[in-house]
């Protein structure tokens, strides 16, 4: 086989990679940047959510950046108002977050839902982890105003989706240096 053959063959895991890489990205960002379905101050401790469609939903803390926030002196809780039946919270590990350049959001929890009436509630308790509340108490920041700190409720999607989009980019990434290495080196691998 000529040169030319085993070059186009290698250029053409670019746009495959291409491909890959933004399939990660868009999955990445549906787990991130759901509609809000319920945005309550920090001080007003107890809010309403209607869920039509049935699925996964987020709960995330919205303040200024480089403040130390409340997280670690509230545990949130929903409840559904039909039932009072207190929905499971999976707390989260990895804590995803987004950010601008002057006020950022971090995942708190995630929780499964049926449609219906939810109540969201800040009780007693913290939502840190032993290891982030050591942590937090080294950090010296500033204390934030709680007047502009927040508590959403996001759509959002299954936790594996994320886990699923980490090895997707990885192999994006992968594909487009390979394709651009093994295609410009062609000539001395292929002999």
């Amino acid at each position: 086989m000529e040169i030319i053959y085993w070059r186009v063959l290698f250029f053409c895991l670019i746009p495959i990679g291409i491909f890959l890489l933004i399939k990660g990205i868009r999955l990445v960002g549906k787990s991130l940047s759901g509609t809000v379905l319920l945005e309550i101050p920090y001080l007003q401790k107890t809010g309403q959510f209607t869920v039509v469609k049935a699925g996964y939903f987020s709960i995330w803390q919205k303040g200024t950046l480089l403040k130390r926030t409340p997280v670690d002196q509230f545990r949130p809780y929903v409840y559904n108002e039909l039932t009072n039946e207190t929905l499971m919270l999976n707390f989260s590990l990895m804590r995803p977050q987004v950010n601008s350049f002057s006020a950022g959001r971090i995942q708190i929890a995630t929780f499964r839902a049926e449609p219906g009436n939810y109540k969201l509630e800040l009780g007693h308790g913290t939502s840190l982890s032993k290891w982030e509340s050591l942590l937090a108490n080294a950090v010296l920041f500033p204390k934030i105003d709680l007047t502009k700190y927040f508590i959403e409720v996001r759509t959002s999607q299954s936790p594996l989706f994320i886990f699923l989009a980490i090895p997707l980019i990885l192999l994006g990434a992968f594909g487009i240096i390979c394709g651009v290495v093994l295609g410009l080196l062609a000539d001395q691998i292929v002999k």
